[in-house]
């Protein structure tokens, strides 16, 4: 299949349409849903580097501060891990962290860090199933369910989760997260995108039309594109094998628990005096074995 829109759960394809301020704006506003409004965004640099030399360097896909002073970042993450919550909240630790101020006259004052994190993987595979494709995350108090710092917000989407068609889609935040995950994907002669000339979504489907891209930028994005199927590739087959490894692994336990199981009910039916054969013919264990309980 011939794909006429970029793939925008690569590297390249993620940041290339978010280089639009206005189009970046507008997300962020549609994923906040009227929470706080966004009047306009302006770029930061993505790459932290570390407080001190034996720490690591952060590179967030999308780093940028809104006219107000808040801080957004929004991540791309194709491959699950194990631990990725808490590598979020580092980065929005690590974020509210640089704000800070040296000497004595600063008196904490920090702006508000809200993080948006698109995953194509499910958090928590037992959940997998229940159709809850986003997670809204903030400093609550747990007794009252009320905000009690408003100043770290995270906002997980799900992909695998969101199962909806474009006609399905309710609101423009679902419009995003449809266009996000399927994007490459769409049919250029669709006829459900009634948008108007002047739409968001009418500038994000000709910001991502592959024929608006010159050579060079093709060329970066389809080294982007093998770099993701490579990755992806990679990903699916440790998962496969990882759940091959659980089968055979359930399968040994499961024979482990029956023998085991076998020889405590032969165990305990010879203490109550009852027969080898009989033990032998419930249990089906050799009757040397038996014997020698």
């Amino acid at each position: 299949m011939n794909s006429y829109f970029i793939n925008m759960k690569t590297d390249y394809g993620f940041k290339k349409i978010f280089e639009d301020m206005d189009l970046l704006r507008d997300f962020l506003n549609d994923m906040l849903c009227g929470e706080r409004t966004v009047a306009s965004v302006e770029p930061r640099n993505p790459e932290w580097m570390p407080l001190s030399p034996e720490d690591r360097k952060i590179i967030v896909d999308v780093y940028c501060t809104s006219d107000d002073g808040t801080h957004f970042i929004v991540e791309m993450q194709y491959a699950r891990q194990a631990y990725f919550p808490d590598r979020a909240l580092f980065y929005d630790a690590f974020c509210l962290t640089r704000q800070g101020e040296k000497g004595s006259d600063w008196k904490y004052g920090i702006m508000p860090v809200v993080s948006i994190y698109l995953l194509n993987f499910v958090l928590d595979p037992d959940t997998a199933d229940d159709g809850v494709y986003r997670t809204d995350v903030g400093l609550a108090d747990l007794r009252t369910g009320r905000i009690f710092n408003p100043k770290i917000r995270e906002i997980f989407i799900e992909f695998p989760k969101f199962r909806k068609r474009f006609e399905e889609c309710e609101n423009d935040y679902e419009r995003w997260i449809y266009f996000i995950k399927n994007m490459n994907m769409i049919d250029i002669d669709a006829p459900y995108f009634p948008f108007p000339k002047d739409s968001k979504f009418t500038k994000l489907l000709q910001m991502g039309r592959l024929s608006n891209y010159t050579s060079e930028e093709l060329d970066q994005y389809y080294y982007a594109l093998k770099v993701y199927r490579d990755n992806r590739n990679v990903y699916e087959y440790m998962m496969e094998s990882e759940e091959r490894g659980l089968e055979r692994g359930m399968k040994k336990g499961m024979e482990k628990g029956i023998e085991k199981g076998k020889i405590e009910t032969a165990r305990n039916l010879k203490q109550l005096g009852v027969s080898i054969d009989v033990i032998v013919q419930a249990t089906g264990l050799p009757e040397e074995e038996v014997q020698q309980l």
